[in-house]
């Protein structure tokens, strides 16, 4: 127990204290009329027992306000734990994920030095080749720095506040990816509701929301095969709009589910598969910064359902 609070406890005591020094000063009878003698031992009695009766409630009080104090240092004491394991687990995946493309550079560009001594020895040119490895490696370097870039961003900055069409942003999604040679080899389709009103609009930053939403549907492009069907749907459930969009890819383990959200994780499905592994990490943190969640369902061998709840006012 802290020294406050020991002090707190030791000054609980001050009723009792004044109310047994009252009635040891009032026991003191001496040649009083009886009527008098019995008067002043009641009112004795009476502060005792009113002392006694405030310390303990102050006791209680207290004794209430020092169990709530501990159990919100628990609390605290273990978000911090919490966010130091999740930082040290992000800096792990960070390191993970920088360390493949670090490592590739550095082969390409021992190999861009040999290719260049091989060219003056015999003409023969590699160097094209290698080159394009590096290209290749940072751009995905640069792309990781952007996003985690944005994902700082979304911390601190202010969002825009306007309404968003989702009729009109939804069906410029759908046609951006049908458009793609991926895209075009999937059955995309739309289902948005007309009958007896068209969605409502949301109030929020419409660069951010399609940030989101194209976010998601490009992982369900990367992670079906050609010939699978992914559905985009919405539906007003006030005073939110529900979007979801749902595929027939191969899945994700259970155990991996709770875990898509965070920053850099990459699951069992998505090795081998290009990616920054933060694409969903920005989905929650747009959605979140506008009022609303997003969750994910899946099933190995039959699909993905992730659902993005939008208030349509902030």
């Amino acid at each position: 127990m802290s020294r406050r609070w020991r002090v707190a406890f030791a000054l609980s005591a001050i009723p009792a204290a004044f109310g047994l020094l009252a009635w040891l000063a009032l026991l003191g009878t001496g040649w009083l009329p009886d009527y008098v003698i019995y008067l002043r031992i009641s009112l004795g009695y009476l502060l005792l027992g009113i002392g006694l009766a405030l310390t303990l409630v102050i006791a209680g009080f207290l004794a209430l306000a020092y169990a709530l104090d501990r159990r919100s240092r628990r609390q605290v004491e273990g978000a911090r734990a919490e966010a130091a394991a999740r930082r040290r687990q992000f800096l792990l995946r960070l390191d993970h994920e920088l360390k493949n493309p670090l490592t590739t550079l550095q082969v390409e560009a021992a190999n861009l030095e040999a290719a260049g001594a091989l060219e003056e020895t015999s003409g023969v040119s590699q160097q094209g080749q290698a080159a394009a490895r590096l290209k290749e490696q940072v751009l995905r370097l640069n792309e990781l720095v952007i996003q985690l870039r944005k994902l700082g961003e979304l911390e601190t900055r202010p969002i825009e506040s306007e309404e968003v069409d989702l009729d009109e942003l939804l069906g410029d999604l759908v046609a951006e990816f049908q458009a793609t040679p991926e895209g075009g080899q999937r059955r995309i389709s739309l289902n948005l509701p007309q009958v007896p009103w068209p969605l409502p609009r949301v109030q929020g930053d419409p660069d951010l929301l399609y940030l989101a939403l194209r976010n998601v549907l490009a992982n369900a492009v990367k992670f079906t095969r050609p010939g699978d069907s992914i559905q985009v749907r919405a539906f007003e459930d006030a005073p939110q709009v529900i979007v979801e969009i749902a595929d027939t890819g191969p899945g994700m383990p259970e155990e991996e589910q709770g875990q898509v959200w965070e920053e850099l994780f990459r699951g069992q499905m998505a090795r081998g598969t290009p990616g920054s592994g933060l694409g969903l990490a920005l989905v929650k943190a747009i959605v979140e910064r506008h009022g609303g969640s997003a969750t994910l369902r899946s099933r190995l061998g039959q699909g993905t359902l992730v659902t993005l709840r939008i208030p349509t006012r902030p």
